[in-house]
């Protein structure tokens, strides 16, 4: 592949800050949105907010919201796991951790995704991504062990560090199975049927066990935080990130990816008053290059793959 073939127009690169700037505020807007709304209940409803809004979208860009009848299995299959699984974890993380760790540690999933297709299936085994697995697992151990230092007892154990890790690990299968399924309906109205269909379990979970005195009482910030996070981190989201490989090549919308945790610390360190240390400085480093060895960004320089890779 040329460099000419995957020349970014100006408007595509327009829109990649715009692109790690909305992916990078949901960790500080989850961390203010989850102090007052239970996680159940945030999440479930912020997905019904993304999913509402792409839905309308599509149909505007579309002319259609409905998948392909043979697609509805598909969709059902991978919602529980895509949606409502990394829902859940992403959000109960922030609540364990610091978000701009969290957000650090959720790009993680890129490497998992990697560990998953070897396993099965049957992808080969390059010897670039075995490095960048082995940096992301050194992140992981690097802000484990700093929690560690940091517990007084056994109480504190880094459950934070092995929720947003699974969390990282659920996205990563339910992305392989939603690639398996090979879908041929615009991504839009997939994404906003499975945000719809995989907020469902989390709004029944919230009424179930979640109290609701929080609904009179809430204050502004956690609601702006709600709407903030359906609306632009995950739909306006989703759409730039479409929009963007409609225009170019996923190589230079990986870019993007790139920055998101860098964005998340940041941040959450303006929002939320966070501290950026060492830690935060060398596991951003050893995360940016796991996510550069299974992003194939040798396409921006016109390099060619070997015959078979």
């Amino acid at each position: 592949m040329t460099a000419a073939s995957v020349t970014a127009p100006p408007r595509a690169l327009a829109l990649l800050p715009i692109l790690a700037l909305a992916w990078g505020a949901t960790w500080p807007l989850m961390k203010l949105g989850v102090t007052e709304i239970p996680v159940l209940s945030f999440r479930a409803l912020t997905g019904f907010v993304a999913g509402s809004a792409l839905l309308a979208l599509a149909g505007l860009v579309h002319g259609g919201i409905r998948p392909l009848k043979r697609e509805w299995r598909g969709v059902v299959i991978c919602a529980p796991i895509s949606v409502t699984g990394w829902f859940y974890l992403s959000a109960l993380s922030v609540t364990l951790l610091p978000a701009g760790r969290a957000a650090l540690l959720a790009y993680t999933m890129p490497l998992w995704a990697f560990l998953i297709g070897v396993l099965f299936l049957g992808e080969p085994i390059l010897k670039r991504r075995l490095i960048g697995l082995a940096a992301g697992v050194g992140a992981i151990l690097l802000m484990a062990w700093d929690a560690l230092g940091q517990a007084v007892g056994a109480a504190e154990f880094p459950w934070g560090v092995l929720v947003i890790t699974g969390a990282a690990m659920v996205w990563s299968a339910g992305s392989t199975l939603q690639k398996e399924m090979r879908f041929e309906s615009p991504v839009m109205v997939i994404a906003a049927w499975q945000l719809l269909i995989g907020a469902a379990p989390l709004a029944l979970l919230g009424l179930a066990l979640e109290p609701r005195d929080w609904i009179g009482s809430v204050g502004w910030e956690p609601l702006a935080a709600l709407v903030g996070v359906g609306l632009v981190s995950q739909a306006l989201g989703m759409w730039t990130w479409f929009t963007i490989l409609t225009m170019t090549s996923v190589a230079v919308a990986s870019l993007a990816i790139l920055c998101v945790p860098l964005v998340g610390i940041g941040l959450a360190a303006w929002l939320l008053g966070e501290t950026i240390g060492w830690v935060e400085i060398v596991g951003f480093a050893l995360i940016a290059v796991g996510m550069a060895t299974v992003t194939p960004l040798e396409k921006l320089f016109g390099r060619r793959r070997p015959p078979g890779v």
